[in-house]
């Protein structure tokens, strides 16, 4: 294995274990924590607080590893011979799904510290399609896109098989 081999190694490993961090994160905020804190309503918010805090270190971590990581990846590929049309087009719509998914953590953030600075954690329960259209939007929508990035991430190493073929 040579050093170049071994360098895309830790920088492929590195990109994984971000977008595993960050992905299974918010999975465990929705289902795990989230859940937890509305049943128990007594929880001190400076455990909270804290809480979210460290996620949010986490998350900046994650974003800057993948951004960093993933120019390597991306440069590697596009520059192998085994690169088709198929694979650039599917690159593109996970770059465009990663970076909507980094300004949507940017607004998300800002919406709570909107809210946070009125007194409030969350707004009020809305009703009918408002109702609708929180699950699909906020935190929900970061960990679904987030998984179908996980999801192009496995369709773009076996297009690149493929194209090795």
């Amino acid at each position: 294995m040579s050093a170049s081999d071994l360098f895309l190694l830790v920088v492929r490993w590195l990109h994984v274990v971000s977008a595993a961090a960050w992905v299974g994160g918010s999975i465990f905020y929705l289902v795990v924590l989230r859940p937890a804190l509305k049943r128990n309503p007594d929880t001190p918010r400076g455990l909270v607080s804290a809480a979210g805090a460290e996620f949010k270190t986490l998350v900046d971590a994650c974003i800057i590893v993948l951004v960093a990581t993933g120019a390597v990846l991306a440069f590697d590929r596009l520059t192998e011979r085994a690169v088709d049309t198929a694979y650039a087009a599917t690159l593109a719509v996970k770059v465009v799904l990663s970076v909507w998914m980094f300004v949507q953590v940017q607004i998300q953030r800002r919406r709570a510290a909107f809210l946070e600075a009125f007194g409030r954690l969350e707004e009020p329960p809305p009703a009918g399609l408002k109702r609708l259209g929180r699950a699909v939007s906020g935190y929900n929508v970061l960990v679904i896109v987030g998984i179908a990035v996980l999801l192009l991430s496995e369709l773009l190493g076996a297009l690149f098989e493929r194209g090795l073929r």
